[in-house]
């Protein structure tokens, strides 16, 4: 974790309106406090895994600036990303004067050890982000970044005969579970995941999640 050099430093109260006014979106998030470092964990995968973010700690989800309610906190914000991710990450701590009280701005870069992994009860799990939520990662989600650390395979002049066999479907039907798919192309589910994976990353299908569960359709 990283104390910016300006880490007590004031900015304007419009400057912070205006952060504020955005509302939470992909790339923001609002904390009224924090009581668990596992759940910052989450929005720090969340974050770490898409394309990076800010976490404003002492602001309400609606927008009301409450300030922070005990400095101590900042060890929980540590805690997260130190502890509870796998790989650990640095976060950038500043923290803002506005009236009196005191705000916390958490910034988190996009990472380059994708994926991140928060130490779960039942397991490690990574999040990624949409809107102004943390959702659980899928298989697939954790293929694609691994395989873009590994920088496999470029798009092929010639798909192979089950990338083939899952795109023709896919022509005839509008969109295809993984288990579906490892039906259609007469694989196991890894190879089905891998595939979807791979597919994804060279723009040829892309993916959507409703109600928890994800499906790919071309792209």
């Amino acid at each position: 974790m990283r104390l910016n050099k300006d880490y007590d430093k004031n900015l304007s109260r419009n400057s912070l309106e205006q952060l504020i006014k955005e509302g939470e979106h992909e790339q923001q998030d609002f904390k009224y406090k924090i009581s668990d470092s596992r759940k910052i964990a989450r929005t720090l995968s969340a974050f770490s895994n898409c394309n990076g973010g800010r976490i404003l700690i002492g602001v309400k989800d609606n927008g009301q600036i409450a300030g922070v309610k005990d400095e101590d906190d900042i060890y929980m914000i540590e805690s997260a990303s130190q502890l509870f991710l796998n790989p650990p990450i640095d976060v950038t701590v500043e923290a803002h004067h506005i009236t009196g009280k005191v705000i916390w701005e958490i910034s988190v870069s996009e990472g380059k050890k994708k994926p991140y992994l928060v130490e779960e009860r039942g397991g490690m799990v990574a999040y990624y982000r949409d809107l102004d939520e943390n959702f659980v990662a899928n298989a697939v989600l954790i293929e694609i970044w691994r395989q873009e650390q590994a920088r496999t395979s470029k798009r092929p002049v010639e798909f192979s005969d089950n990338e083939r066999k899952l795109i023709d479907y896919l022509k005839v039907y509008p969109n295809v579970s993984v288990s579906k798919a490892s039906k259609v192309m007469g694989v196991r589910r890894w190879t089905a995941v891998e595939t979807i994976a791979r597919l994804i990353r060279w723009e040829v299908l892309n993916w959507n999640q409703e109600k928890g569960k994800f499906y790919y359709s071309l792209d």
